[in-house]
């Protein structure tokens, strides 16, 4: 038995539908697992065949597996466990999630250049706007469309509608249309309350998808309509954020080509106001063999609520392109181009997306198109608007009282071979430092697993200890353990196997990755807030640039704060640099500075070439971590300095596109607070021109009890190939909020407001990243604060 042209599709919640073509009968039985040659499952289905005049096609074989895994990978085979074994994986419950579109594919050499560029893209789903084999009645091209695909559409859910080439009604000798595509590409209509295979819908990872008939009647009152109508009214966009539709026939085209057909026009009309209304994201079609992006658009003017028309009829097609467009290109017109191609709607999370088109151009998939996309539904009342809201306009609730008493326990009051104070920070690639206390001698040693309560790794490290005045601490535990795999769980415990059990997640190899980032924490309610806040956003690494415990030379401080963070920190990475409340050095009394935080909190700098714990790099997940040190020299023949220039010319931004720095002191800043202090002037005039000629990116500080984001700026002015600087020093603190902001605001100045908070930066991939601050109002964290970012090494005019 020969299984021929085995595809999947999305068949309601959890499921799966798995297709193939035998030419003789056999089962129609499915057996998977989620091992390689080991099927635990069975599922049944049903066998089909049709005829078109003297063709007859082989027994078509159709069955729905799960309840399956979301983001598995599934190992199946078809009709009897003799049969070849083929793998696809299931889509992720949530975002973010990609997903692969491409129409009018065809089976040609452009074809297959096509879905070579889109197995390479890693997506989740593949939507096909209409016209997949062009057999135009030949049913022979069926088969071989099904035998050509099948490498891809056996892997991940292929999800289709109907195009003009799949008409096969003819006059008087045949009266069925779509007789081959019924049958051979059954879609979940039944599972969506759609009457026809020609229109259904789905939902998956957060998006509801629309895909529309263009040759089903679509006049209102027809089925279709009705059941647009009845769908779109079950859609709760808190739970689906992303709405998007398919149809064949673009509804916008300024290509001559397929001008004035009623499959378009004709529905646009019938249509066009239910998808307005519904607040649809965007519109993708095929049919014409270009690509075309237009902008928001409702009845041919360019509107913010409406959705996103985009043409991607150009995967290959025997027909060749369509080259002619209409002049002048209307303005509502984004981007169009006579090529053949792909795109990619990479959809990050319940507010934003980006769409890229891909040209084929010379057998390289060439990144010719991309657009940031925000949901409708994540605006207020479904406006597209910035969001800006003034410190003006905010009423700040009253300050917080710091932390103290009984929410904290003295050494002499815990076990004393107990480890606390537990926190983790990076170490070189695949590498992990803990750090604990413990008030007795115990081993530098952790125990690992990827699986609680095993120990199946351990290392050693090293114990020391200082002394501040009449202080004495506690034995500080320092041991680096790995290599570890990227984005896994892991379960230690620290210095004795029978200690408590903590865990820990390794950030990702790759973005997308997302850092926590806040400044001056202190311990005080506000700062509880923050953590609190920051605990729930599911981050891979915090950043602290500086000013961490308050301590201010009282070292019990140290303890109480090691305390307070030990629940976020033993769990995720914390990378921090120093401030001024790290500073210890009393004349006479005592020499050193940073005693504590040297002591108490090592980074990675020796990996990274330093000779300070002060100031040090580290690279993750494509992004490469600058951590200067405000308060170590900075001046042109410093050690710092000399390993500044030496740690960029090591960077290679085709590995790590992001470059970023933090320090603590702000180098731009229009609060009053710390104005023309020299840590901050001294500093951005001995090393502002490293930072531009390298194109960081983006530098963020503390110090200042405030928030405030610059535009991209170099020398005081606004700088398109200069890092956005972004001041966030309002972690919590005992000391206040600096309340008193210069006027007028300076024109570099974007958004500055005096409140507590946090703030998010996710990169998404090599050229993408999106900034967001949360302010604490209320003991809620509110986003007060957006930005899109792109990464200087992906622009030309700055490279």
């Amino acid at each position: 038995m020969v299984v021929r042209q085995v595809r999947i599709s999305l068949s309601g919640k959890n499921h799966m539908r798995i297709s193939w073509t035998t030419l003789f009968s056999t089962p129609a039985t499915v057996y998977y697992g989620t091992s390689s040659g080991n099927y635990t499952y069975s599922a049944k289905g049903s066998t089909n065949m049709y005829r078109y005049l003297k063709y007859t096609s082989g027994e078509i074989h159709d069955v729905v597996i799960g309840p399956l895994k979301p983001n598995a990978t599934y190992y199946y085979r078809c009709g009897v466990k003799t049969s070849p074994e083929f793998t696809f994986k299931t889509p992720p419950p949530r975002f973010p999630i990609k997903f692969a579109i491409a129409g009018d594919l065809g089976q040609t050499q452009w074809t297959s250049s096509t879905l070579e560029h889109i197995e390479k893209s890693n997506y989740d789903v593949l939507i096909l706007p209409g016209d997949l084999s062009y057999a135009d009645m030949y049913q022979p091209r069926w088969d071989s469309f099904g035998h050509f695909v099948e490498p891809l559409a056996s892997k991940r859910p292929w999800m289709v509608t109907e195009g003009n080439h799949e008409r096969e009604r003819i006059r008087g000798i045949y009266s069925k249309r779509f007789t081959s595509y019924n049958a051979r590409w059954v879609m979940p209509y039944e599972e969506c309350g759609s009457p026809s295979n020609l229109y259904y819908s789905f939902q998956v990872g957060g998006v509801h998808v629309l895909m529309l008939g263009s040759y089903a009647n679509f006049e209102p009152g027809s089925d279709q309509y009705r059941w647009l109508q009845a769908d779109l009214r079950k859609v709760d966009r808190r739970r689906t954020p992303w709405l998007i539709a398919v149809v064949h026939a673009p509804w916008y085209n300024s290509n001559q080509a397929h001008q004035g057909e009623y499959v378009s026009f004709g529905m646009k009309k019938a249509m066009e106001d239910v998808l307005y209304r519904a607040r649809v994201d965007v519109v993708f079609a095929g049919h014409v063999h270009a690509y075309e992006r237009f902008v928001r658009v409702y009845k041919d003017q360019a509107d913010e609520c409406g959705p996103v028309y985009i043409t991607s009829g150009a995967g290959g097609n025997r027909e060749g392109l369509a080259l002619r467009f209409l002049e002048p290109q209307p303005k509502i017109s984004g981007f169009r181009e006579a090529s053949f191609g792909h795109g990619q709607l990479s959809v990050l999370n319940a507010t934003h997306a980006v769409w890229t088109w891909h040209r084929n151009k010379e057998h390289i998939a060439v990144a010719s198109d991309n657009v940031l996309l925000r949901s409708l539904a994540s605006v207020p009342t479904f406006l597209v608007v910035a969001i800006d809201v003034s410190a003006a306009e905010y009423h700040r609730p009253p300050p917080r009282r710091s932390l103290s008493g009984p929410l904290f326990k003295q050494l002499d009051e815990i076990d004393p071979t107990s480890p606390q104070q537990v926190h983790i920070s990076l170490s070189g690639e695949n590498h992990m430092r803990i750090s604990w206390i413990t008030s007795d001698p115990t081993p530098a040693v952790v125990y690992y697993s990827t699986s609680p309560g095993a120990s199946t790794s351990s290392a050693n490290g090293t114990t020391g200890m200082y002394h501040y005045a009449m202080y004495r601490s506690g034995e500080i535990h320092d041991v680096v353990i790995g290599p570890l795999k990227p984005n896994t769980v892991y379960y230690y415990r620290c210095g004795l196997s029978s200690s408590p059990e903590f865990s820990f997640k390794t950030p990702p190899s790759l973005y997308p990755i997302k850092f926590a980032i806040t400044g001056d924490l202190g311990q005080t309610e506000w700062t509880s807030s923050t953590l609190d806040h920051i605990a729930k956003s599911d981050y891979d690494v915090l950043l602290l640039p500086g000013d961490l415990s308050y301590a201010d030379t009282y070292q019990p401080s140290w303890d109480t704060f090691g305390q307070l963070v030990q629940p976020l920190a033993s769990s995720r990475p914390w990378m921090v640099t120093q401030g001024n409340h790290e500073v210890e050095k009393i004349p006479v009394v005592h020499h050193e500075s940073f005693t504590s935080y040297n002591a108490r909190w090592v980074m990675p700098y020796e990996e990274s070439g330093s000779s300070s714990n002060l100031y040090y790099s580290f690279e993750v997940a494509g992004v490469h971590v600058i951590m200067l040190g405000s308060y170590a020299d900075f001046g042109p023949d410093s050690d710092q300095y000399r390993w500044l220039q030496s740690d960029l010319n090591k960077v290679d931004r085709r590995k790590t596109p992001w470059l970023i720095a933090l320090l603590h002191a702000p180098w731009y800043n229009s609060n009053e607070a710390h104005q023309g202090e020299y840590e901050s002037v001294g500093m951005k005039t001995a090393m502002e021109d490293l930072l531009h000629r390298a194109r960081v990116d983006a530098v963020f500080a503390g110090h200042v009890h405030a928030y405030e984001r610059f535009v991209r700026v170099h020398k005081n002015q606004a700088d398109e190939c200069g890092p956005v600087h972004i001041t966030i020093g309002d972690g919590g603190n005992r000391e206040g909020l600096a309340t008193r902001f210069t006027d007028p605001q300076p024109r570099i100045s974007a958004f500055r407001e005096p409140s507590f908070g946090h703030g998010h930066l996710s990169i998404v991939n090599g050229t993408h990243a999106v900034w967001t601050w949360h302010r604490n109002a209320d003991d809620v964290a509110v986003a007060s604060d957006e930005v899109w970012l792109r990464s200087l090494a992906s622009v030309s005019a700055c490279s």
